[in-house]
């Protein structure tokens, strides 16, 4: 019973992600529970000796973050606290899940999300070519009505461009040969016609990991390494360049939405010096206000210069969690990338692709603690560890 409701909550994944991208969190909690029935159902769940250091770096991440609540302007801190808990509670019970598959079980999981994603893909590209008509009859809006869903298909779009790594994995295992990477380059190539850049930008990062780590797995690591330890050393002096450049008329060949980020990086650069060994506190990225007078040149859904979030990962744990923070998630983040040595040859390469896609993102688009984004990091990096327990058919 266990296993086969693991399998439709693994192909449910493509429609949640089409059609409502924010139910990303109950799906993680409801795969949650059915992998933790799952791992005592098997035998597989018992505590294992000794405590890693994985464990203890993202423990005192998220002890950081419940104490910074005592400091944080924002009201939803405490409730970023617990997203961020039960996220991290569920990459740990379903990546274990994931990885005590055998053979038959995760075949029969990845071809539940293969289907999905297919099936995602499709009604997802009907709502964008007839201008979302499900969305607009879920939320009641006219269809005469002019309404800007530019951020419905963002959402989308960010999810399945995650989703795709653990897709074009599951493909290459039940077909071999270039039908992964075909489907990462289709991918990429659909998300040009969207509005999302970050989505297209991601693809494109990731697949210039995947292509290293084709050659050399071990350059991959050290290349995306390289690039998350550097930008959490030069955010804060690349975010005051980054204003300084635009406040002196050198950024107007810039898309405006562009200047608008520059803006952003550049005032959140300014907000770290504020606090910069603990931070503002967890989740105040949304409830710091500027001076009176100051407010943004280019946004065009709020005149904040700090709308919710830096749109920028780097500067958001700065901001937010300061220089113990980052030194926490650097930790958490290199550790996790030193794992993939563990994974199969096959899967190395998919899963730094991922790994850069997600980094890219993250330092271009939603904030970091959105609990729908989380959660779909948590769902292409199971999905990934799942698809490589998956028999080889070829």
């Amino acid at each position: 019973m266990c296993a086969t409701l693991a399998a439709i909550g693994c192909g449910s994944l493509g429609p949640v992600a089409a059609l409502a991208p924010r139910g990303l969190p109950v799906w993680a909690i409801v795969m949650t529970v059915i992998a933790a029935a799952g791992l005592r159902h098997s035998g597989a769940g018992g505590m294992r000796r000794g405590v890693s250091v994985q464990t203890v770096t993202v423990g005192g991440l998220l002890l950081l973050a419940c104490v910074s609540t005592l400091w944080s302007p924002s009201s939803r801190a405490v409730a970023t606290v617990v997203e961020l808990g039960y996220i991290a509670l569920g990459a740990a019970v379903i990546g274990r899940w994931a990885t005590a598959l055998d053979a038959q079980e995760a075949d029969r999981a990845i071809g539940w999300l293969l289907s999905g994603l297919a099936a995602g893909t499709l009604v997802f590209s009907v709502e964008a070519a007839f201008d979302h008509p499900l969305h607009r009859w879920w939320n009641t809006v006219p269809d005469d009505l002019d309404m800007d869903m530019t951020n419905v298909p963002k959402r989308t779009a960010a999810v399945l461009s995650l989703l795709a790594w653990a897709g074009g994995l599951a493909l290459h295992r039940r077909v071999g040969g270039w039908a992964g990477p075909a489907l990462l380059v289709v991918c990429t190539a659909g998300s040009m016609l969207l509005s999302s850049r970050s989505a297209t930008l991601g693809l494109v990062a990731g697949l210039a990991a995947f292509g290293l780590a084709t050659l050399s797995p071990l350059w991959s690591r050290r290349a995306v390494g390289g690039v998350l330890i550097a930008g959490f050393v030069l955010a804060v002096p690349l975010g005051l360049a980054a204003g300084q450049t635009l406040d002196a008329g050198y950024a107007d060949w810039l898309f405006p939405s562009a200047r608008h980020r520059l803006e952003i990086w550049g005032h959140a650069a300014w907000r770290v010096l504020e606090a910069p060994l603990f931070g503002h506190g967890i989740d105040a990225s949304r409830a710091l206000r500027p001076e009176a007078g100051e407010w943004s040149r280019f946004g065009t859904l709020t005149d904040s210069l700090l709308p919710l979030h830096p749109h920028n990962g780097f500067l958001q744990v700065w901001l937010e969690l300061g220089l113990a923070g980052s030194t926490l998630v650097v930790v958490a983040s290199l550790l996790m990338l030193s794992a993939t040595r563990r994974l199969g040859t096959e899967a190395q390469p998919y899963a730094l692709g991922l790994f850069a896609a997600g980094l890219a993102m993250a330092n271009t688009a939603y904030g970091l603690w959105q609990a729908w984004w989380m959660a779909g990091y948590l769902a292409a990096g199971t999905m990934l560890l799942a698809a490589q327990c998956a028999g080889n058919r070829r």
